[in-house]
C-alpha cells in the first residue's frame, strides 16, 4: 500500500503582476478564513508559504488576533517561516540568503516557533551551495520544486543533497509536479482518477516509494475546508491511501530512508521552467539590488561594529529595517524582474529607501568620528571595513579650493576634478545675525590614495592644496602600456599584448535582438548580432578611451526588416595596471527597444570550460549540446549561467578572469566570454518564443487574463555605466589566487572630510547636530581586529550580534582544500566561540572546510 501524505498550503507571491498592497487586501479575508477553519477543524493544518512577512502584514491589520495565531502555531496547525520572504536562490548573494533566514527565524519566535524546513516551493532553481547556506542557519532539510532533472540527477524525489565540500548536507524533498498540481481537493471520481491518482502514478514511475508527499494549494489560494471529510471520500474512490499530514512529519519519514546522494545545483528546465536567461531583465533594479546587498554586508554592518566600539550607539533595528526592505526586493519574482511595471515602481521605491538608510547611517558614523577627532578641513578619514590587512589603493572624495592636492606621507593622484563655481548673495548665519556673502568656488576631487591597514579600523590623512593646474585632456595616442602589458587600437580593433602573445579584438560590445519577455531573453529567428565598432581612440598614461556611434534598429520590427533609425552612442574607457589587469567602464544611454547588450572578451583559442564564483565557492561549467532539446525540456536549456562577481574561462593555454559587481549572467561561445549588460523587453509574458515555445509564462495567455505591457522594462534613455575588470592568466591559476583577487576587488572605499564648502556630498550632513555628550577621540588611527588568513580564506561577514552581545565574524573558504583556523591568533584580545548564523553555539572545530564557512562570536576580554 502506498501512503500519500497530503499537506494543505498556500503559495503567496508578495507581488507579481499584482502589487504587495493588492496582496494585503487579498490576505484580509483569506487569512481570516484560514484561522476560522483551523479553529473549526482541530486536526487540520496549513502552511503559510514559509515566509514570515505575509503574517506580519496581516497582523498589522489584526493585532488582536496575535494570541489566536500563537495558539494555532503551538498546536501544530499553522506553520510559518523560516524565511522572511521567499528568496531567489541564484542572484541573491549567500550572505543575503543567510540574513533572510536569520531574520525570518528570529522574528518567527515572537509567534512561538517556525517551520524548521528550508521551504522554497517556487524559486527558479537552486545554487549548489544551498546545503552550506541552510546548515549555517540551523536547517538540515529542504523542500523545493524547480530545477531538478529527475531520473538523471537523482532517481527518487527524496534524496540527500550535499554541499560542494561534501561535509554539509540536506534531506531533500522535491515536488516533481510543483506545489500547485493538486489544488483544491475534490472528492469526485473525475478528480481522483484523472488528476490525484495520476499525480501519484507519475511520481511512482520514477521511484516506487511507499510514502509520497502531495501538496494541495496554489497561488493566493485559501485553506481547503472540511479536509478530513473530503479525504475520507477520496479514499473510497482512489487506489492509494490518502492521509492528512504536515511537512515536518513527512520529513521525519524521509530521515529514516536509505537515500541516494546528489551534489551540485538544480537548474535543469525539465519538469518546470527555471528561466535560465532571467538574469538580464530589468537590470536597473538588479544592479541596485546587487549594490545594496554589497553596501549592507561590506560597509554598513562593519561600520556599525566600529561605531559601537567608539560609543556611537545606533539601533540594530535600523539595519534590520533595511534588510527587510531588501528581502522584499529579493523575493523570487521581484529579484527576477518578472513583474508588472507597477510592481517595478514599488521595488524601485523600496530600493531608494534602503539606499537612504545606508547612506544616512554612513554619514552619521563618519561625521561623529570626524568630530570626535576634531579633524581640520585639510584632513580626511579613511575607514577599512574588514579585519583582513590591506595594502593598496583607495578612492577618496575631497573638497578643495584647487584641483591639485598632495596627500602627506602617501602616494596619491587626482583622477577627476569637477569645478563648482562661486555663488553670490548666499546667507551665512553668525552669532551677530545673518549676513549675505559670496560663496567661493571649489573642486570636488576623486583622489586615489595608496594606504595600508592592519585590520578593521580607520586612519586620518592630511593633504596640502597645490597650485591649480590646467585641465588636461587625453592625447591622440592609440595605445597605452604598463610594464610588459599593452593595449592598442589599430584599424578599429582593440589589441591586448603581454609580451608573449597578442589577442585581436580583445574587448568588444555586442548588440542583438530580444523578442523575449520579463522571464526570458529570446532572439528573433536568424538574428545576426551587431558588433559595436569604435570610431576613435584617445590615450594618455594608463588610460585609453574608445568612442563609437551607430545607427541601429529602434524597435524589434525595424530589426526584422533590417532598418536602422536610431543613433546609439557609446564609450569604453580602459585603464591598464602594472599587473596586467584591465579596468573598464562602458557608458551609453539606452536609446533602443527590445535588444540586448553584452560585453565580449576574447582569447586566442576555443574556450573549453568556465569556473564561476557562486555563493561561498566555485563551480565548473562546460557547455552542453542542445540538439532536440524540445523533446525533454520546458524551455531551451541555453548555456547562459549565473556567477557571483567573478567568472574564469579557460582555453588550452590561457585563463581569462572577469570581475563585475553589476551583472551576474555569462555565457561562452567559441573563443569568447559574453557577459550581459542589459536586455530590454516590452511584455511580462509572451507565447511561442524561439527559446521558449508554447504557453506564455506569467499567466498572460490563460483564459480571462490579458497581455501586460512593460514599457519600464525597456529602460529607454537609461544612463548605463557598466564597470568591470579582466585579466589574462595562466591555466594553472589557483583558486587561492582567484579568491584573493576577488576579495581585493570587493574592498570598498569609505572616506569622509569634515568641511563646510558643500554639506550635500552627504545628504543629511548639515542636519547631524552635536550631541550633549560628544565623542572625544585622540587616536588618529584605530585597528579593532586584525586577521591574517590562509590563502583562499576571506571574511564573508562582520557585524554586531543580532540577538546577543558581541561581534559576529564569518569566514569563507573559497577553495577546494580544508584550511585550519587559529582563533587565538585571529582574535587577539577577544573571547571567542564557534557559532552558526543564528548565534547558536557549535562544537569548537577550528577548521574551515573546502567551500565552507565558519562563524565566531567575539566578546572583549
Amino acid at each position: 500500500m502506498t501512503n500519500v501524505h497530503i499537506v494543505n498550503h498556500t503559495h503567496w507571491d508578495r507581488e507579481w503582476y499584482f502589487t504587495s498592497m493588492d496582496c494585503v487586501v487579498l490576505s484580509d479575508q483569506l487569512f481570516s478564513d484560514v484561522l476560522k477553519e483551523l479553529k473549526r477543524q482541530p486536526t487540520a493544518s496549513f502552511v503559510l508559504d514559509g515566509q514570515l512577512s505575509i503574517l506580519d502584514d496581516y497582523l498589522e491589520l489584526y493585532p488582536e488576533r496575535l494570541t489566536e495565531v500563537k495558539e494555532l502555531i503551538a498546536n501544530g496547525q499553522l506553520f510559518i517561516g523560516p524565511w522572511y520572504t521567499q528568496t531567489d536562490a541564484f542572484f541573491a548573494s549567500g550572505e543575503s540568503i543567510i540574513r533572510n533566514a536569520m531574520i525570518g527565524i528570529f522574528d518567527s519566535k515572537k509567534y512561538g516557533s517556525y517551520m524548521p524546513i528550508g521551504y522554497l516551493p517556487d524559486t527558479f532553481g537552486f545554487n549548489a551551495q544551498m546545503p552550506t547556506i541552510l546548515n549555517e542557519v540551523g536547517l538540515d532539510n529542504i523542500i523545493f520544486w524547480r530545477g531538478i532533472d529527475l531520473g538523471e540527477q537523482v532517481k527518487s524525489p527524496y534524496f540527500k543533497w550535499t554541499s560542494l565540500s561534501g561535509r554539509g548536507s540536506l534531506y531533500a524533498v522535491n515536488f516533481p509536479q510543483g506545489y500547485g498540481a493538486q489544488q483544491q481537493l475534490e472528492p469526485t471520481s473525475s478528480y481522483v482518477d484523472g488528476r490525484l491518482d495520476r499525480g501519484v502514478d507519475f511520481i511512482k514511475s520514477y521511484a516506487n516509494e511507499p510514502e509520497i508527499l502531495i501538496p494541495t494549494g496554489n497561488d493566493q489560494l485559501g485553506i481547503v475546508s472540511a479536509i478530513e471529510e473530503k479525504l475520507t471520500k477520496i479514499n473510497q474512490l482512489g487506489k492509494y491511501k490518502y492521509q492528512l499530514s504536515t511537512y515536518p512529519a513527512f520529513m521525519e519519514i524521509v530521515r529514516q530512508k536509505e537515500l541516494e546522494v546528489y551534489q551540485g545545483e538544480f537548474r535543469a528546465p525539465v519538469f518546470a521552467r527555471v528561466h535560465k536567461t532571467i538574469g538580464s531583465v530589468r537590470m536597473d533594479l538588479k544592479r541596485e539590488i546587487f549594490r545594496l546587498e554589497n553596501k549592507l554586508v561590506l560597509e554598513i554592518e562593519p561600520m556599525l561594529v566600529i561605531a559601537k566600539d567608539l560609543g556611537i550607539e545606533l539601533s540594530n533595528r535600523l539595519l534590520m529595517k533595511a534588510w527587510k526592505k531588501l528581502f522584499e526586493c529579493q523575493a523570487h519574482d521581484s529579484l527576477a524582474g518578472c513583474v508588472s511595471d507597477s510592481v517595478a515602481q514599488d521595488i524601485s521605491h523600496r530600493l531608494k529607501e534602503i539606499s537612504e538608510i545606508c547612506e544616512s547611517i554612513e554619514n552619521l558614523i563618519l561625521k561623529r568620528i570626524s568630530e570626535g577627532l576634531a579633524l581640520q578641513a585639510n584632513q580626511f578619514l579613511i575607514l577599512h571595513p574588514t579585519p583582513v590587512p590591506f595594502q593598496g589603493e583607495k578612492l577618496v572624495k575631497i573638497v578643495s579650493r584647487t584641483n591639485n592636492i598632495k596627500v602627506i606621507g602617501a602616494d596619491s593622484s587626482v583622477l577627476e576634478a569637477v569645478y563648482i563655481p562661486s555663488r553670490k548673495n548666499i546667507m551665512e548665519e553668525t552669532p551677530a545675525g545673518n549676513r549675505f556673502i559670496e560663496e567661493e568656488g571649489y573642486y570636488l576631487l576623486t583622489v586615489q590614495v595608496t594606504c595600508a591597514f592592519s585590520g578593521l579600523g580607520y586612519q586620518v590623512l592630511t593633504f596640502e592644496e597645490q597650485e591649480t593646474t590646467p585641465e588636461s585632456s587625453l592625447d591622440q595616442n592609440t595605445w597605452i602600456r604598463n610594464g610588459k602589458y599593452m593595449l592598442s587600437f589599430e584599424d578599429g580593433h582593440l589589441i591586448y599584448s603581454d609580451g608573449k602573445q597578442q589577442i585581436l579584438d580583445f574587448l568588444s560590445i555586442i548588440d542583438d535582438s530580444n523578442a523575449g519577455d520579463t522571464y526570458d531573453y529570446s532572439p528573433i529567428l536568424n538574428d545576426q548580432p551587431i558588433t559595436l565598432r569604435f570610431a576613435s581612440c584617445k590615450g594618455k598614461q594608463e588610460t585609453l578611451a574608445l568612442e563609437g556611434s551607430l545607427q541601429l534598429p529602434y524597435t524589434i520590427e525595424e530589426r526584422m526588416k533590417g532598418i536602422a533609425t536610431k543613433t546609439f552612442a557609446y564609450t569604453l574607457t580602459l585603464q591598464l595596471t602594472k599587473n596586467g589587469e584591465v579596468n573598464a567602464k562602458l557608458r551609453f544611454k539606452n536609446t533602443l527597444l527590445n535588444h540586448r547588450i553584452q560585453v565580449k572578451a576574447r582569447l586566442n583559442k576555443p574556450i573549453e570550460r568556465a569556473v564561476a564564483a557562486i555563493q561561498f565557492g566555485y563551480l565548473e561549467k562546460r557547455n552542453q549540446t542542445l540538439e532536440n532539446w524540445q523533446e525533454k525540456y520546458a524551455e531551451k536549456p541555453v548555456n547562459i549561467e549565473p556567477f557571483e562577481k567573478q567568472v574564469v574561462v579557460y582555453d588550452q593555454e590561457n585563463a581569462l578572469v572577469f570581475y563585475s559587481e553589476q551583472s551576474k549572467e555569462y555565457e561562452y561561445i567559441d573563443d569568447s566570454l559574453y557577459v550581459t549588460v542589459l536586455a530590454t523587453t516590452d511584455s511580462l509574458g509572451k507565447p511561442d518564443l524561439l527559446y521558449r515555445p508554447g504557453r506564455a509564462s506569467g499567466d498572460t495567455t490563460k483564459k480571462g487574463h490579458i497581455m501586460m505591457e512593460t514599457p519600464l522594462a525597456q529602460m529607454e534613455n537609461y544612463e548605463m555605466v557598466f564597470d568591470f575588470s579582466l585579466r589574462v592568466a595562466s591555466t594553472a591559476i589557483s583558486e587561492d589566487l582567484l579568491a584573493t583577487w576577488k576579495t581585493v576587488k570587493e574592498q570598498p572605499s569609505i572616506s569622509y572630510q569634515l568641511q563646510d564648502l558643500n554639506y550635500f556630498i552627504y545628504r543629511i550632513d548639515n542636519k547631524i547636530q552635536k550631541r550633549i555628550d560628544p565623542l572625544s577621540l585622540t587616536d588618529m588611527s584605530l585597528s579593532l581586529l586584525s586577521c591574517s588568513l590562509e590563502p583562499g580564506v576571506g571574511v564573508s561577514a562582520l557585524h554586531n550580534a543580532y540577538y546577543s552581545e558581541g561581534i559576529v565574524v564569518r569566514f569563507v573558504n573559497s577553495t577546494n582544500k580544508e584550511r585550519p583556523l587559529e582563533p587565538k591568533k585571529l582574535f587577539n584580545g577577544y573571547e571567542y566561540q564557534r557559532i552558526n548564523a543564528l548565534e547558536e553555539p557549535l562544537e569548537a572545530d577550528h577548521i574551515i572546510h573546502a567551500y565552507g564557512v565558519a562563524t565566531y562570536l567575539l566578546t572583549k576580554n
